[in-house]
């Protein structure tokens, strides 16, 4: 068991490593210049993908359910699609210039609108974290139930109990989760320290690589 646990840790960590994840990861960095939040959504982007793996594998382990192939390669195809959104989302927040929509704030019994103006560094603002957080959660949440985190459920069929499975789950996640904060922080690096002009060719670039790649993704189960 201890041998297995190992390894769990060790595929979780390695994990982070996967290309999808890594251009999934670099969308969501580019979109502002802070380290820290950068790693705060690695880490719950490791949340949400450990989320989904104890899901699918407490089905596995209760049920003897064996994940068919052709229902992987539909989870392929879906986080194909999901970097190409991830994509075209960044450079439609890249390109266009200005933000305009209304904020409501409450005061005592007072309810009143104001319009608010964003420029192109509008996903910085604290308000708007929460949104980037679901998203992130939810990229997490789909990247775990796709076709690379169920090989390492393979594993899960060698386990003689239920308990030691979800603790193989949990280590897993652990290690998806300490790879996922250490590889987001790296990729943030480059958009935190150049100057606003290449902040604003690397986010596009980051763009149009997350869309060819997850086009790529798309078409590979069928080549």
């Amino acid at each position: 068991m201890i041998t297995s646990w190992l390894l769990g840790l060790t595929l979780g960590m390695t994990h982070a490593l996967d290309p999808d994840h890594l251009i999934a990861m670099g969308t969501l960095a580019a979109e502002s210049r802070d380290i820290r939040r950068s790693v705060l959504l690695g880490v719950i982007w490791g949340v949400g993908h450990t989320c989904a793996l104890a899901l699918v594998g407490f089905l596995v382990l209760s049920l003897k359910w064996t994940i068919p192939i052709h229902m992987a390669a539909n989870m392929e195809i879906m986080v194909g699609a999901m970097i190409v959104a991830l994509g075209v989302h960044l450079l439609w927040r890249t390109l266009q210039p200005w933000t305009v929509h209304l904020h409501e704030h409450h005061h005592k019994e007072m309810t009143h609108s104001h319009v608010h103006i964003h420029g192109q560094d509008h996903g910085s603002h604290s308000h708007h974290l929460g949104g980037s957080r679901a998203k992130v959660l939810l990229v997490g949440f789909v990247h775990g139930m796709a076709g690379s985190a169920a090989l390492t459920l393979a594993v899960l069929t060698t386990i003689p109990s239920m308990a030691m499975g979800m603790i193989y789950i949990l280590i897993f996640g652990v290690g998806s989760i300490g790879g996922m904060l250490l590889m987001s922080g790296l990729i943030s690096l480059p958009f935190v320290f150049v100057s606003q002009s290449w902040h604003h060719n690397l986010k596009v670039s980051a763009g149009c690589l997350a869309i060819l790649f997850g086009a790529y993704f798309i078409w590979s189960p069928f080549s």
